[in-house]
């Protein structure tokens, strides 16, 4: 019996569970996606770069702008916050604590710094700015993927930024979209490194993702 899958255009689209051959279509899709500058928006380059300064200069300019409109100050916070909470970039749809954590991984592999301007990268710091104008820590991508998923589960895992993600309140045992936890990618990545940091700070062996396979199993299979 030949197993189809629904166009990948429309398993991007919506937010239901995948498993099966669903979850490896929208795994190849998004695997095949190649990190590019140009891909993401004026607002959201400062994040990439972990360029502090722009972004809190930008962040005072829309404030500036809710102000010429006549809102009161309240209504200019929800506004220029809601600009970074709503934020989806590039065809993944990476919310803005995720954008920085692309960029941090992207800056280390290429092993230099950012050619745009002069600043010293700070990701660290844009996350902390984030976190405090209201961002919500946990949001996800088109995968279900949150931040801290993406800082603690690939080849290309930056703990540092995980630990700071943590100590905001992401929560270790998020599930993406396929069911599964940072655990079962870091698992599948064979990073010894990330696996470690995530069982020490919580992370479950017994959650099965959607296809009814747990970071256990996956441990007594590369056994």
């Amino acid at each position: 019996m030949t197993i189809t899958s629904r166009p990948v255009e429309d398993l991007a689209d919506s937010e239901s569970p995948l498993a099966g051959t669903e979850q490896q279509v929208l795994r190849e899709w998004i695997a095949a996606w190649t990190f590019d500058m140009r891909e993401f928006s004026d607002l959201a380059q400062p994040l990439v770069r972990g360029d502090f300064e722009s972004l809190r200069r930008d962040y005072g300019h829309l404030l500036g702008h809710y102000e010429t409109q006549g809102l009161s100050a309240a209504e200019c916070v929800a506004q220029a916050t809601a600009s970074y909470q709503d934020m989806r970039e590039t065809r993944l749809r990476m919310p803005a604590m995720e954008i920085v954590i692309a960029g941090a991984q992207y800056y280390v592999s290429r092993k230099r710094p950012p050619s745009h301007g002069w600043h010293v990268p700070d990701h660290k710091q844009c996350l902390e700015f984030l976190r405090d104008i209201g961002v919500e820590v946990d949001a996800a991508d088109v995968a279900g993927f949150t931040a801290f998923m993406r800082a603690s589960q690939t080849s290309h895992s930056r703990l540092d930024l995980a630990q700071v993600l943590l100590d905001m309140g992401a929560d270790v045992n998020h599930r993406s979209r396929f069911g599964g936890v940072a655990l079962h990618e870091a698992l599948m990545a064979q990073d010894r490194g990330a696996v470690s940091f995530l069982t020490r700070n919580g992370a479950s062996m017994d959650i099965k993702d959607n296809d009814g396979v747990s970071p256990r199993d996956i441990v007594t299979l590369i056994l």
